[in-house]
């Protein structure tokens, strides 16, 4: 099997590996001039190329051929989750989210967030490895970290879920629909506070549940991520 690279500037022939890619090309896997390789533009591009320049500095491949994808899925996921205490958490949310299919992943600050920062690089590089190691071809937008406010000022599917831990939420498996586009909010530890709670009912969202147990924040988008996904493959 081709070892698969990122390289989103695919428009002609012959392209440069982006520096993280030429490095572990030349530098970790040794590879020469000659050898094959798959690429990947994470808007549903997949080429076969050959290289023909490799230095310590680049690494220059030709491309043979590629064939253009279709998006993954008829109706977009978007998972827009409270970012986590501890960073490599949301990472691992990120990593098994692209695994399994997420068109759209937003970290979001809310009332009771316990991390002010999160670092968008590192979330891509997380989303890129996954992309390769699942052999995807559609990378999902990864967002800064942001206000619930203005998430909630965007232009949203109508279909709009939050989960949230209160006896009248409503099985999130009976009320998703594959067909259609849809947002899903998943609160911190401590759920989402009664003001937010309130801006999401009036601005148009479903509370919905996720079953019995107490999930984790990242638990919880990874099963609401699993079940649209799942439910949109038949």
């Amino acid at each position: 099997m081709m070892h698969l690279f990122f390289c989103p500037d695919m428009e002609s022939g012959l392209v440069n590996l982006p520096e993280e890619e030429a490095h572990h090309a030349t530098q970790v896997l040794r590879l020469a001039v000659g050898q094959r390789i798959g690429l990947l533009n994470g808007r549903g591009t997949r080429a076969e190329a050959e290289l023909v320049d490799v230095s310590r500095k680049r690494c220059v491949a030709m491309v043979l051929e590629s064939v253009d994808h279709p998006a993954e899925r008829n109706a977009r996921i978007h998972l827009a989750v409270a970012h986590t205490k501890q960073a490599d958490r949301f990472e691992w949310l990120i990593e098994k989210a692209v695994e399994i299919g997420v068109d759209r992943i937003t970290p979001l600050a809310t009332m009771r967030t316990e991390r002010g920062r999160a670092r968008v690089d590192r979330m891509e590089r997380v989303a890129i490895s996954a992309l390769k190691q699942s052999q995807r071809t559609w990378l999902p937008q990864i967002d800064p970290l942001s206000p619930l406010s203005d998430l909630i000022a965007e232009q949203l599917p109508d279909q709009r879920y939050f989960g949230h831990l209160d006896h009248l939420s409503i099985p999130f498996a009976d009320a998703y629909d594959p067909a259609a586009h849809a947002v899903v909010l998943i609160g911190p530890e401590g759920d989402f506070a009664p003001a937010e709670t309130g801006m999401l009912l009036v601005n148009g969202f479903v509370s919905v549940t996720l079953g019995q147990s107490r999930l984790r924040t990242e638990t919880a988008a990874l099963a609401a991520c699993a079940w649209m996904s799942l439910r949109q493959s038949g």
